[in-house]
């Protein structure tokens, strides 16, 4: 079916020819043009021959002749997400509560966003013609859910209703040449033992072209009632996780499994280049280290203030903003502290700074009238919205007009007053 063009830079490429807004493309090159990956890919080549439908349903074609300075200025329509086609007995959207952002309710299991954005996706609601797309337009590399590489229990934990087997999908797409990061979430009782153990030597085979493994643990809010009983991830269990992985190469353990089993974080040269960061997967070590680069010029600047900083976490990262804290007051006594927030709107097994509710924060940090909250960029979105929609604005409003947010790794920070 014909794309429709949604808007034209001006000074494109596309501008400078007889297509306009609103015009359908047919094909490029004789390929169908399906969304925004398609456009990228196809429009690569040297001269573009591009049939499309004007306003009236008449058939065109022109060419385009590239000079790789001017961009083409195609922009199609806002890509419709592909949703999951699963029941995850874990799955954490089942588990929120009504009165979040709605974007937070999208169970997004789409291949172009896991190639463009690191989005993890299952494979579960591909077709061949998926298959076959990612490979010809090399889509690498991949972020891949597996959970477990065992078929009978992959199908009971994800309770998909067709015919699927995990590991023969990573076997073929690797034949083919993708490539992936693959992620297991932990449930006690069900894929840890000796299913994660099978699972982690699937993974690490030469027949697998998997970049790496991330490990982490189901995470289990309060509103669980009607859902299939699970458990958390206990201190035992985590040392017995991490202790597994550990024969395992490009295999790593999420921070709070290190934090649940008491564990010491490892050095940075462990983490080969944070390869899954944005999976909670050496953030405390990469925090750490640029504490080290930034610490002079961060304490310089609170110095130059005359208020108290109160940083304020989750219970995950409580211990080692607690560290810095004492750091910065061992120069400048009494100049910082921290507050411990608990996570009663999700439940307290949730422990992440960026799920922190807004009423959890205002019930639970009081300030003095020279003090200034202190928070992770994480804990909002990328229109400056916490979890539960309200404003970094209308946060710092509530808090008597000052905010300071310092970046999630603590590479930056700023002051609104």
């Amino acid at each position: 079916m014909p794309i429709t063009i949604n808007n034209i830079i001006k000074g494109s490429l596309a501008d400078s020819s007889k297509l306009q807004i609103h015009d359908r493309i047919i094909s490029i090159n004789g390929n169908e043009i399906n969304d925004f990956l398609d456009l990228q890919f196809y429009t690569a080549d040297e001269i573009l021959e591009i049939i499309y439908l004007d306003n009236s349903g008449i058939e065109h074609n022109i060419q385009i002749f590239q000079d790789w300075e001017i961009p083409i200025g195609i922009i199609l329509p806002e890509h419709n997400c592909r949703t999951c086609a699963n029941d995850c007995i874990f799955c954490f959207i089942d588990q929120m509560p009504d009165n979040l952002r709605n974007t937070l309710y999208l169970k997004d299991d789409d291949y172009r966003f896991s190639f463009v954005f690191g989005n993890f996706i299952t494979l579960t609601n591909l077709s061949d013609k998926d298959i076959s797309r990612m490979i010809e337009q090399k889509l690498n590399p991949l972020y891949i859910s597996v959970h477990t590489t065992n078929p009978i229990l992959h199908k009971k934990m994800l309770r998909y209703k067709h015919d699927f087997n995990i590991l023969e999908k990573l076997k073929y797409l690797s034949k083919n040449g993708i490539e992936f990061h693959t992620q297991i979430v932990i449930i006690p009782g069900w894929n840890d033992g000796e299913e994660l153990e099978n699972t982690l030597i699937d993974l690490v085979s030469p027949e697998i072209n998997a970049l790496s493994v991330g490990i982490v643990p189901v995470g289990l809010s309060k509103f669980r009632n009607s859902l299939t009983p699970l458990s958390p991830v206990n201190s035992k269990q985590a040392i017995q996780i991490l202790n597994l992985s550990s024969r395992f190469p490009r295999t790593y353990c999420s921070d709070e499994i290190y934090l649940l089993a008491n564990y010491k974080i490892p050095p940075e040269n462990f983490y080969d280049g944070y390869p899954q960061l944005e999976n909670g997967i050496g953030m405390i070590r990469l925090l750490l280290e640029n504490w080290k680069i930034n610490k002079y010029n961060f304490i310089s600047d609170i110095q130059s203030k005359k208020e108290r900083i109160v940083f304020i976490t989750g219970k995950l990262a409580f211990s080692t903003i607690s560290k810095i804290s004492e750091e910065i007051n061992q120069l400048h006594p009494k100049k910082t502290r921290v507050i411990k927030v608990i996570n009663y709107a999700f439940g307290e097994n949730i422990t992440v700074a960026g799920l922190l509710n807004s009423s959890d924060i205002f019930d639970q940090v009081k300030l003095e009238t020279d003090e200034v909250p202190a928070f992770s960029s994480n804990l909002f979105n990328k229109d400056d919205l916490t979890i539960d929609g309200l404003s970094k604005n209308k946060l710092r409003t509530m808090f008597g007009g000052k905010l300071l947010i310092i970046d999630e790794e603590f590479d930056g920070w700023t002051f609104f007053h």
